[in-house]
């Protein structure tokens, strides 16, 4: 039996710390995301308003996803008194769309909460990670 290559040297790109940054950024949002998605619909199914759901997820959720996106994906040096504010200033913008949509199409995420959070979930994980790598977790700059 002939064992298979290691997967980095099937797939150079994969080495590359973008690629890396990356994947790990989709696996770590993306296990967010199905948690955010899971609990949003389970919450809005009990009767919660969805932008309620929203908030209550988010508080739920932010500080392992923090953790998680500062160590391991973009392995910040940012100490956490400056990238966490910045962090959830992030999740507050790319959920602020995600509250404004929640209010304007209730009726159409209660009528199909699944397809609709996954949009929502989809929408804010794509502003997240601009905001995240370009300001929030961005090198600190040195003291003068």
């Amino acid at each position: 039996m002939i064992l298979p290559r290691p997967l980095l040297e099937r797939f150079p790109a994969l080495a590359s710390s973008r690629v890396r940054e990356l994947l790990s950024f989709l696996i770590i949002g993306g296990t967010s995301a199905l948690l955010y998605t899971g609990l949003n619909v389970l919450f809005t199914k009990a009767g919660i308003r969805p932008s309620v759901s929203i908030v209550v997820t988010l508080a739920i959720l932010m500080p392992p996803t923090y953790y998680a996106q500062h160590r391991l994906t973009f392995r910040s040096d940012r100490d956490h008194r400056s990238a966490f504010p910045r962090y959830v200033g992030a999740q507050l913008f790319g959920n602020l769309l995600a509250l404004v949509a929640a209010e304007v199409f209730a009726s159409s995420i209660r009528a199909s909460p699944l397809i609709s959070f996954i949009i929502i979930a989809g929408m804010v994980a794509g502003i997240n990670y601009g905001i995240l790598k370009f300001w929030a977790f961005r090198q600190a700059p040195e003291p003068a």
